[in-house]
């Protein structure tokens, strides 16, 4: 695991999570609660429309670049990714654009700060695609270092932007993280810098490419739902920015520590995608992984319920007492995401077994809309936080 990078990864995930949840607290101290409620919520329908980002070629990239034997061959699906990527997020960023003049949003004043965050996708799709080509190339260093690099280059602009400018002063902070960060990340793709001249898979391969791509991207598009509907249904349902930056404060933590679950996967992933015709294999690891992480996520879990008074008080002040009551809710919520969902999600991806995620992810993401809307109408923000663990259960 040392000399494989895996240390680097957990370290430099663990710095990427204190150092956003650094950003999310200079937010709520810099902002007033109303306008950190306008932004968590554009923020929120800008995650809606980054769902489809670039149709899924991430997840593409990722396992069929992983499984490629040769440089010729990653270079070709890194060059499908990207004109792919590109092209459909060219125009996701346009129909944002449209979208802000057309539609009003319920919490007001979000509709303007979505507009400007509109070409956002642009450059998370470019930073996209390289930082997961590090992790093909089991570079897993160079992925580390510029994943850190990116999230320190947007907390300073989130820090000096926010004090000098507020709303539009963090925006540009974001934009300018995306666009150093994706010359650096090129710049450690040396090898690859031709990649242009390669030419394209071959047409079964692109279909196979696009089949796998698309799938993804319906499953991690329902997954992610799970952490964006609730926030989303709160603002439409309650109408309010200072509730929406309550349950939105409620969830920072308790998804934050997603990481845990995220960074070991982010590592062993490759490992599955190269192995997945070798169920032994699969089968001993996914095991092991688990193993540890229930340990572990046990005790942050109950550390965190226990202690949720006082995390909120001292992080975020005491105008957030509200968000403790959801905060221990999906604290535990976190436990069964965190050890269960999240691993198995991810292993059954690298071996290619996306149908049972498709099956998954569609029930988990109907009943999610359906659980959402009847205990938010019936409990308010803690309806929103009791709706989500059921749906991780049952997921």
């Amino acid at each position: 695991l040392v000399k494989k990078g895996f240390f680097h990864i957990f370290s430099a995930s663990l710095i990427n999570k204190i150092v956003s949840f650094g950003i999310s607290i200079v937010l709520v101290r810099v902002l007033s609660k109303e306008l950190f409620g306008r932004w968590a919520y554009a923020n929120n329908i800008l995650s809606f429309f980054l769902l489809l980002e670039g149709l899924g070629v991430v997840s593409g990239l990722l396992q069929f670049a992983s499984a490629a034997k040769t440089k010729e061959e990653k270079a070709s699906y890194l060059k499908l990714a990207m004109t792919i990527g590109l092209i459909f997020n060219s125009i996701l960023s346009l129909i944002i654009f449209s979208f802000s003049f057309i539609f009003e949003l319920p919490v007001k004043g979000s509709i303007e700060i979505l507009r400007w965050l509109s070409f956002v996708p642009l450059g998370s799709i470019i930073f996209g695609i390289f930082q997961v080509f590090l992790r093909t190339e089991f570079r897993n260093k160079a992925f580390s270092f510029v994943s850190t690099f990116n999230t320190i280059t947007f907390f300073f602009g989130v820090l000096l932007g926010g004090i000098l400018f507020e709303i539009n002063g963090i925006i540009i902070g974001k934009y300018l993280s995306f666009i150093i960060s994706s010359i650096i990340a090129f710049s450690l793709l040396r090898d690859y810098k031709s990649y242009r001249s390669v030419k394209l898979p071959s047409k079964k391969e692109i279909k196979e490419f696009f089949s796998f791509s698309l799938v993804a991207v319906f499953n991690n598009t329902m997954s992610s739902m799970l952490y964006l509907l609730d926030t989303f249904l709160v603002g439409i349902i309650i109408q309010s920015g200072t509730v929406v930056a309550s349950y939105k404060t409620a969830t920072l933590i308790p998804f934050a520590l997603n990481f845990i679950p995220s960074a070991v996967m982010t590592f062993a992933y490759p490992y599955f995608a190269q192995n997945h015709l070798n169920k032994q294999f699969v089968k001993r690891y996914f095991l092991k992984i688990q193993k540890y992480l229930f340990i572990l996520n046990l005790i942050i879990s109950i550390i965190m319920i226990l202690f949720a008074p006082f995390i909120i008080s001292i992080v975020f002040g005491d105008e957030y007492s509200d968000s403790i009551l959801p905060f221990r809710i999906l604290s535990f919520g976190f436990f069964i995401a965190a050890t269960f969902r999240i691993p198995a999600g991810n292993v059954l991806a690298s071996i290619k077994k996306i149908k049972v995620n498709f099956y998954n992810t569609f029930i988990s993401g109907t009943l999610n809309i359906i659980l959402d809307i009847f205990f938010i109408k019936q409990f308010g923000s803690v309806g929103a936080a009791i709706a989500t663990v059921l749906v991780f259960v049952i997921s």
